[in-house]
């Protein structure tokens, strides 16, 4: 029986005994189709591609030690299960990153959660857009993207100095705008 012919099943059986051509077959058979279905999920084809990488290295590097009964179900929902994580993990991420945030700005030993991140963030907005525009940049560019107090004085053309005056400006405007904020959760 040659290659193309056989059914999953039997593509297993090869694959489990260390057969590249049968994995070699299972990945160009199912590649497409499971790229559209994490591409879906994700709009990314970059995370699309890593997920389809890791699913498919995972199979070869434990090939002896899966028992695949339906290969077509179990790589999708191994599909579904690495989309999952990989949802819960940039959650998680751009939770830390405003949790991070907030300890930047406040600077304080408060442990009040931020029970809304959208009221959160609509405030934030709303304040920096209420500064003046150089130090809203600034705040951004130290305190959102990370960039050093030596390439924002770069980047903007002002001294270092000035920079942190900036930074510190922010701050204050920040702690005391957001004063109320945490009373009223």
């Amino acid at each position: 029986m040659d290659y193309l012919d056989k059914p999953d099943s039997k593509l297993c059986e090869s694959l489990f005994k260390g057969d590249s051509k049968a994995f070699e077959l299972i990945y160009n058979k199912y590649f497409k189709y499971l790229y559209r279905y994490v591409n879906h999920s994700l709009g990314s084809k970059e995370d699309s591609e890593e997920i389809l990488h890791d699913l498919f290295l995972s199979i070869w590097q434990n090939r002896s030690n899966k028992k695949i009964l339906d290969l077509r179900v179990y790589l999708y929902v191994s599909a579904r299960n690495l989309i999952n994580r990989h949802l819960r993990n940039k959650i998680n991420f751009s939770k830390y990153r405003e949790f991070e945030l907030l300890h930047k700005v406040f600077s304080s030993n408060e442990s009040e959660s931020i029970t809304n991140s959208n009221d959160f963030n609509n405030r934030l907005n709303f304040i920096l857009n209420s500064m003046s525009e150089k130090t809203a940049t600034v705040f951004r560019m130290s305190k959102i993207e990370e960039i050093s107090v030596k390439k924002i004085s770069e980047q903007l053309d002002i001294s270092e100095k000035a920079v942190e005056y900036h930074i510190t400006k922010s701050q204050k405007i920040l702690k005391e705008k957001f004063k109320d904020f945490y009373s009223a959760n």
